[in-house]
């Protein structure tokens, strides 16, 4: 399999499949302890099985044409060949990717062990470039097939005849077909590369359209409200929803509001948004006022007994004198 996701890397910079495994490692160098990673819930890619559907029904309609209105067999088994082999990997691409992200990203929570957490991220990236590279595999293959009945057609043109028509509506299946297969791995970018992460004080939205991506961060203390909302009883029913987050800049002007799509158990989130942007303290901070404390009490320690050593002097001087006293007058 051709690696097509590191081609488009190369290529678009803004295209990333491994972007939130390089975020949490920089968060990671940046000594925070905690997060969560927000992603849209499995019932997205639920509500988009249309498509592939879509595409295996105009698949099924091509290899019907094919086998039963064409007669040159060159023609003919290279479209059959071509769908077949087309659904087949869409099939099993689309199955095992949408298998796997149901299993890590089924609910959010807040994640202590960031190391752990970055490993398993890396490893489930690697699912989804094998579903990219196959999606572009597939799209190729039909590509192929409309090259080679070009082609074909040139070679026996003088035996088409009426099937010129039946091959010119084969060809506007194909085109469907690729046009689906596009729409359907966009869908599915905005599965995956569509992510929040949330650490103390801090929000990261990341939002990729097709190959192009834009990464906003918020500061806790510009969050106003947080606001999860069911927006439907189909989403009640499945426990998915919409994360609003109020935000206020400088000025009135500035405010807005960023949301999150599809998030499963969107109260729970909210409640877990919460206890990360209120306590924002930076670690370092701590260190360094725990530091000044332990000073500040090792001082009080040390006056302490100073002054306890002063006033255990003073008595016995006065003792001592009291002692002189009493032999003179004796």
């Amino acid at each position: 399999m051709i690696p097509f996701h590191r081609i488009y890397s190369w290529l678009f910079k803004s295209f990333n499949i491994s972007g939130e495994t390089l975020l949490i490692d920089r968060l990671i160098s940046e000594w925070y302890q905690e997060f969560m990673i927000i992603k849209r819930s499995w019932i997205f890619a639920l509500f988009m099985l249309w498509i592939p559907l879509a595409i295996l029904g105009l698949s099924g309609v091509s290899v019907f044409i094919a086998h039963s209105s064409i007669d040159i067999e060159s023609i003919k088994y290279t479209l059959i060949s071509g769908n077949i082999l087309m659904a087949f990997i869409l099939i099993v691409s689309s199955l095992n990717y949408i298998r796997h992200f149901r299993s890590i990203h089924y609910e959010p929570y807040i994640t202590h062990d960031m190391t752990k957490s970055r490993d398993e991220l890396a490893q489930w990236d690697k699912y989804f470039q094998s579903f990219f590279n196959w999606s572009i595999t597939n799209q190729w293959i039909l590509v192929w097939i409309l090259i080679i009945e070009a082609v074909l057609v040139l070679l026996y043109w003088k035996q088409i005849g009426w099937h010129f028509w039946i091959l010119a509506t084969d060809t506007l299946v194909i085109l469907l077909e690729i046009g689906l297969l596009r729409k359907y791995r966009k869908r599915m970018m905005d599965l995956e590369m569509d992510y929040n992460i949330i650490v103390p004080g801090k929000i990261f939205f990341i939002n990729q359209s097709g190959l192009l991506s834009v990464v906003q961060t918020i500061d806790g203390d510009k969050i106003k409200t947080v606001q999860s909302v069911f927006p439907s009883k189909i989403a009640s029913f499945f426990n998915y929803g919409t994360v609003h987050i109020l935000t206020e800049g400088d000025s009135q002007e500035m405010m807005g509001t960023m949301s999150m799509y599809y998030v499963t158990s969107p109260d729970a989130v909210v409640t877990c948004i919460h206890s990360l942007i209120d306590d924002p303290v930076d670690t370092t901070a701590k260190k360094e006022t725990q530091k000044i404390e332990q000073s500040s009490l090792g001082d009080n320690k040390w006056e302490a007994e100073v002054n306890t050593s002063i006033k255990v002097e003073t008595r016995r001087h006065t003792l001592d004198t009291r002692e002189k006293i009493r032999d003179v007058l004796r």
